[in-house]
């Protein structure tokens, strides 16, 4: 499955593999609302480790995931941002929207 989700204390972590394009994105927002839905959850990582490109769509799932987070009072966070997503962050001016952190254990650690 290209779009693993998980839950770490009522944090869904989203594993991407593969590229964050048209289909993986479409699952991302599908799993979230899932996550938001049954489970009432509000805190996002999306684990980028095994994702070696985002395109527009990938990226304007993240920008929605990000905005439904905080509007149910939840934070996202994106973890193992390698060098190739991190100069496509950089490049599309998203880089500061973003709180990037090294690995999960990090990202989970500053969850509330």
């Amino acid at each position: 499955m290209p779009v693993q989700c998980d839950e770490y204390n009522k944090v869904c972590v989203l594993g991407i593999d593969g590229d964050l394009s048209a289909e993986n994105a479409a699952e991302v927002r599908k799993q979230a609302e899932h996550a938001i839905d049954s489970k009432q959850v509000a805190d996002f990582v999306v684990d980028l480790e095994h994702c070696p490109f985002v395109d527009s769509e990938g990226l304007e799932a993240l920008l929605w995931l990000k905005r439904r987070s905080e509007d149910l009072f939840g934070q996202m966070k994106v973890v193992a941002v390698d060098e190739n997503c991190r100069k496509i962050l950089e490049i599309t001016r998203l880089e500061p929207r973003f709180e990037c952190q090294k690995d999960l254990a990090a990202a989970l650690k500053m969850m509330r």
